[in-house]
């Protein structure tokens, strides 16, 4: 078929028969293929747990994820879902978290009730059918494909169905936007790291037939990382340096704020903000050298910056929008750090940012 108006009309039957078939399963046999697909992606999709991470809620007996998700959270990461703002535009994304108020959306699927739009770093994506090439048959409206195509950055994207929607081929046209990855209950065919094509050799090579399922743990050991979507050394260690630069001239602003401070409360947390900022220039110092780096001697603007400014409200404000950024910086990067033991420190480091900024506002 090459006729757009033909594949039109031949992906309209296809999906009605695909979703025939999808809603016909027993209870008993949707639980069965949850339960499957929630394992695999948190087994062979870790980055997932520090992550902001796009999610659906489940509609049409697609396969409901909503535990994984709630999992991720637990570990570590933040959630959003999506939401069609206005017809046949790009959806946004609004922060969600367990528990949350929700309202209805457009087809009645609950979306939050606060909008707070977000951007994430992956997203879980529901499939009606998908084919050998990493391409996905969804519900006709291409909110999806609009989305990829308009966000800045593209998140790690997983197409989430059954294998009974499985298709030679959807017949792909330029609007249509290929997964990075599509897990069903059979296990998670890689095509793609953030849009890129895998080279040959990795865990699916699309252009060779593509579609196999994840190869052993001992052969994905072996591949550089930077294959898999992960930063290389290089970006690694500019990145660490960055940081160190942003603690180091953190601490030194901080430690004058607290001896100027007029509140002795005001002056103490500032204390431990400041130590808290001396803590992680040590530990950017010494993961910088486990990696084989030079740690930086420079000190971030930040520091000139803070105390040019007149007034303790004026320079709690700057530190806030410091701490910010830190936390911008480190969440972006998370996702694509694949050393776990400086996955562990970095997560540490957002955590306390995260806590500290809390406490500027308190201040």
């Amino acid at each position: 078929m090459r006729d757009w108006a033909e594949i039109r009309t031949w992906r309209r039957e296809t999906r009605a028969a695909l979703l025939s078939r999808r809603t016909a399963l027993s209870r008993a046999e949707r639980d069965s293929l949850r339960d499957r697909v929630a394992d695999l992606v948190w087994r062979q999709v870790p980055e997932l747990r520090a992550a902001r991470l796009g999610f659906y809620w489940p509609f049409k007996a697609e396969i409901d994820l909503r535990q994984l998700v709630r999992d991720c959270i637990a570990a570590g990461a933040s959630a959003a879902l999506p939401v069609v703002t206005a017809k046949a535009q790009p959806m946004e994304f609004w922060a969600w978290r367990p528990r949350a108020k929700l309202d209805r959306g457009i087809w009645n699927i609950p979306i939050p009730a606060e909008r707070r739009v977000v951007q994430p770093t992956a997203l879980l994506v529901p499939l009606v059918g998908f084919d050998a090439a990493g391409y996905r048959l969804g519900y006709g409206g291409g909110y999806y494909d609009r989305t990829l195509a308009a966000l800045p950055s593209r998140p790690l994207t997983i197409a989430v169905g059954c294998e009974l929607g499985r298709l030679s081929t959807i017949h792909p046209q330029p609007h249509d936007i290929p997964m990075d990855a599509v897990v069903t209950e059979e296990g998670i065919a890689w095509f793609r790291r953030h849009g890129r094509p895998l080279a040959q050799g990795g865990r699916a090579d699309a252009a060779a037939g593509g579609g196999a399922y994840a190869s052993p743990a001992c052969a994905m050991a072996q591949a550089d990382p930077a294959y898999f979507g992960y930063l290389p050394r290089l970006e690694v260690l500019d990145l660490l340096n960055r940081l160190f630069e942003a603690e180091r001239a953190g601490a030194r602003a901080v430690q004058a704020m607290a001896r100027e401070a007029a509140d002795a409360d005001r002056g103490a947390a500032l204390r431990e903000i400041a130590r808290d900022e001396a803590r992680f220039c040590a530990m950017l110092s010494r993961q910088i050298g486990r990696l084989d780096g030079t740690p930086s001697r420079a000190t971030g603007a930040f520091y000139d910056k803070i105390m040019a400014l007149d007034g303790e409200a004026a320079r709690l404000d700057l530190l806030d929008r410091g701490q910010g950024w830190v936390v911008r910086k480190l969440r972006e990067a998370l996702p694509r750090i694949a050393d776990d033991a400086l996955h562990a420190e970095l997560r540490d480091m957002l955590a306390v940012h995260e806590r500290n900024i809390a406490r500027c506002a308190g201040l």
